[in-house]
């Protein structure tokens, strides 16, 4: 597998995110509490740039004792990217998009660190 250079670790410091060509494919790299993702900049609803959108937690239900809903939250756990174009919302540990996850998802690459340096595996 060929690696690719997106940039150095402190190009994506402050939300900052690098768009590169990996093997004819765009796609962009970004940090997130000290871990980098890569993905196709590309989403499967209408070809949006899924790579503009924003990071947000799931929107997750909070239970009553009678498991009626009492209020909803935004997930710590469980992070989005939302696509600008349409909302399309994704999973960034799976690529999964979080209304149909066994249909559609955006292509995740491996972004490592090697010193001050960001790679992703195409």
């Amino acid at each position: 597998m060929a690696e690719v250079r997106a940039g150095r670790v402190s190009d994506l410091a402050d939300g900052q995110r690098i768009l590169l060509d990996v093997d004819g494919r765009e796609v962009f790299v970004f940090e997130r509490e000290g871990r980098f993702y890569a993905f196709q900049n590309v989403c499967p609803h209408m070809g949006g740039p899924v790579g503009e959108g924003i990071l947000m937690g799931k929107v997750e239900a909070v239970l009553g004792e009678h498991r009626e809903t009492v209020r909803e939250r935004f997930s710590k756990a469980e992070i989005h990217l939302v696509c600008p174009w349409h909302g399309w919302e994704f999973d960034i540990e799976t690529g999964l998009c979080a209304a149909w996850p066994t249909k559609y998802g955006i292509r995740r690459y491996e972004a490592v660190q090697r010193g001050e340096d960001v790679y992703v595996v195409g």
